[in-house]
């Protein structure tokens, strides 16, 4: 899958990001508990969230606005998973995702994985999608297993510099039959 088609759902619009989206991505990059949730360094100013940014402007990326007002909530994105022989699985994406702290509680995220979920599958972009997340990170884990992912491993992370404490990150998998089987999918 290599374009970013915009995909409409009750409440939200998923699209590609455009660099006026850099005020409602620093309310989530410079916010250091998503930071330690989604597991990338916290950014310390607008130069390092523009550089972000600009690492969001790429195929198979969303940002997630709200339908109503046009704000950037969050960002969703589907990425080529390599395997062992160090080429893209044709088979396989990774989800990854995150969302503005003033919005959790309320569904957007569940929301915006399924949309993706059933573009991907419907469009036969991929037949599983891979997610981990941390185990302290329970929404997170909420959202996946609420639409049928399965877990299929876990591994804990050592303490270092960049993790001063150990962490254990859960690894899930979902097939496209699994989703289509947990009521999920849609036809279009």
């Amino acid at each position: 899958m290599a374009v970013n088609k915009k995909i409409y759902t009750t409440r939200l619009k998923l699209r590609p990001f455009v660099p006026a989206d850099l005020t409602g991505l620093r309310a989530i990059v410079e916010n250091k508990e998503i930071a330690e949730m989604a597991s990338f360094r916290v950014a310390t100013n607008a130069f390092e969230s523009d550089y972000f940014l600009q690492q969001l402007m790429q195929p198979n990326i969303w940002a997630m606005t709200l339908k109503q007002t046009s704000e950037v909530i969050g960002s969703i994105g589907l990425y080529p998973v390599v395997g062992d022989n160090h080429e893209r699985d044709p088979l396989k994406l990774e989800l990854g995702y995150m969302v503005n702290q003033d919005f959790w509680g309320y569904g957007y995220m569940t929301e915006a994985v399924q949309s993706i979920l059933n573009h991907s599958f419907h469009e036969n972009y991929a037949y599983v999608v891979l997610a981990s997340t941390y185990a302290e990170n329970k929404r997170s884990a909420a959202i996946l297993e609420h639409l049928s992912f399965k877990k299929v491993g876990e591994h804990t992370l050592p303490a270092s510099v960049l993790n001063p404490v150990s962490r254990q990150e859960n690894f899930y998998q979902l097939t496209a039959q699994a989703f289509i089987e947990g009521g999920h999918y849609a036809t279009h």
